[in-house]
């Protein structure tokens, strides 16, 4: 496998290709070629990642100020789905030239309702999140986003951070949820029709360490019963939007499977943006 910055007409070409491939995109949602060459050559990235010549994956981002702050803003990452672990090279790679940039901060948007995605960028790569954006992006057209607001998170990879070196180096410890003492429940699920529902919440919790449940398979739900999809949807969002605004933040996801059934979880806590630079 080999990661790069994009450089000739075809390979930007070919990232249009991959674009569709991907996220089944139609050319009206496509980054066209002549785009993407300008964001790569004024202080942006487009990476592509290149198995045996053919683009597998790529990831576009640009320079950009948030709250002030300059900074490096991720449009998209994808990788098709045969490709395992491409992702997280990506970003490695992207944080080593943000890095060469004397920049120190990566934001990208993703829906919350994601876990897989959800799971990469707090778990794996250590983004910190206490943004909460409603309907972003308008109607989707995508396959990947039909059918639900496009409701996001803005999340902060604050990239020499301590908790995301030891991700890097191997040596930090996922939390187990079992260990995680002190917490407040803010959700009950119960399993229906093979997937789970939310059956009850609370908005007035004051612990310091809070836990969350998603579906772990959001579009497994929207198949099964739009309904139940469109219920998640607005029920974190009130309690994203409810606890953002009382001083937490996101600061991790865990996930593992009980009684053969994947549960997936968000662990939020109150002083988690005081190290962060933000």
């Amino acid at each position: 496998m080999i990661i790069k910055r994009l450089e000739t007409s075809e390979e930007y070409i070919a990232c249009e290709k991959t674009m569709k491939e991907i996220w089944k995109f139609d050319d009206r949602d496509v980054i066209p070629h002549h785009i993407l060459k300008p964001i790569n050559e004024n202080g942006g990235l487009v990476l592509g990642a290149f198995d045996n010549g053919l683009m597998v994956g790529l990831l576009v981002g640009f320079l950009a100020y948030y709250k002030g702050k300059l900074h490096h803003h991720s449009h998209v990452t994808g990788v098709l789905n045969r490709y395992k672990g491409v992702g997280y090279q990506l970003k490695q790679k992207q944080r080593e030239f943000v890095i060469s940039q004397g920049l120190e901060l990566v934001t990208w948007t993703f829906d919350p309702l994601q876990s897989s995605n959800a799971y990469f960028n707090f778990a794996k790569l250590g983004v910190v999140s206490n943004t909460y954006l409603e309907d972003y992006y308008g109607k989707m057209r995508d396959s990947l986003n039909e059918g639900l607001v496009s409701d996001r998170f803005l999340v902060e990879w604050w990239i020499t951070a301590d908790d995301v070196v030891r991700r890097i180096e191997g040596t930090f410890q996922q939390p187990r949820l079992d260990k995680i003492s002190k917490v407040g429940i803010i959700n009950t699920t119960e399993s229906r029709d093979g997937f789970r529902k939310c059956a009850s919440l609370d908005l007035k919790l004051t612990n310091r360490r809070l836990l969350l449940e998603i579906p772990s398979d959001i579009t497994l739900v929207k198949e099964k019963n739009m309904d139940v999809a469109h219920e998640w949807r607005d029920v974190t969002r009130r309690i994203f939007e409810t606890y953002f605004s009382a001083g937490y933040s996101v600061y991790n996801v865990a996930s593992e499977i009980k009684n053969k059934e994947r549960r997936t979880y968000y662990l939020l806590r109150k002083d988690v943006h005081e190290n962060r630079g933000s």
